[in-house]
């Protein structure tokens, strides 16, 4: 009977320390994730040497001007294009860059991203795939009815390039983002997204111009449907 109880004792001991080791385990094991980000052109070749940040997303943050202080750590990708950010809590994060260029035309891209513990995770994303349409018809100041036809367009990034006249057919001629209106006035231009741009209108036969209209921005995979203005030259 004294040996039976003494096995019950030592099993019951033995279980204790068991929960015991387990539950120092749940409570102190806090493992970290990490998170690869890459940065591809069309061609699916990498960006280096682009400015990647990370801020923690639990404060709320507004994509379009994330919070200094809740900036978690920036780093320029290797000649692979990838950032790579190790030892990361657990956590909902918000990925931005804007320094990434493509046949010279500036992108930002922005995406929240979750790391999990435990995990290496791997993003590659195209920067180009950040854009959005700028839907624009273009209406005669004359009459505010008749259409504008056959009128070039350029849209220009607001915050990057200061306007004047002895710059603005340089950046007419050198822009890929543009296009010329077709018969109902209507032009569509493919823009990097949470960029604001503004427009230049020019009669594609005597070179005639006009800018300086309201600036648009618009979200990735989104479009703007927005009237310009303008004189009929």
């Amino acid at each position: 009977m004294k040996c039976k109880i003494m096995v019950l004792m030592g099993l019951f001991i033995l279980t204790l320390s068991c929960k015991k080791i387990t539950n120092v385990k749940l409570v102190d094991g806090v493992n970290s994730g990490k998170l690869s980000y890459k940065l591809v052109d069309d061609a699916g070749k990498g960006l280096a040497g682009i400015k990647v940040s990370l801020y923690d997303a639990k404060l709320g943050l507004n994509t379009n001007y994330p919070d200094p202080s809740a900036l978690v750590g920036s780093i320029r990708t290797d000649q692979d294009g990838v950032a790579y950010f190790p030892d990361l809590l657990p956590n909902n994060y918000l990925v931005t860059c804007d320094t990434a260029r493509i046949n010279k035309v500036r992108y930002r891209t922005d995406e929240f991203i979750q790391v999990v513990a435990d995990v290496d995770k791997k993003k590659s994303i195209n920067v180009s795939e950040f854009s959005g349409l700028l839907n624009l018809t273009l209406i005669s100041t004359k009459d505010y009815r008749t259409v504008l036809k056959n009128v070039g367009v350029v849209a220009y990034p607001v915050n990057e390039i200061i306007l004047n006249s002895s710059n603005v057919f340089e950046v007419i001629n050198s822009s890929t983002l543009k296009g010329v209106t077709d018969a109902n006035g209507f032009v569509s231009i493919k823009v990097p997204s949470n960029i604001p741009f503004n427009f230049i209108v020019y009669n594609i036969t005597n070179r005639n111009l006009a800018y300086g209209y309201n600036s648009y921005s618009v979200a990735k995979n989104a479009k703007i449907n927005a009237t310009i203005y303008s004189d009929p030259f």
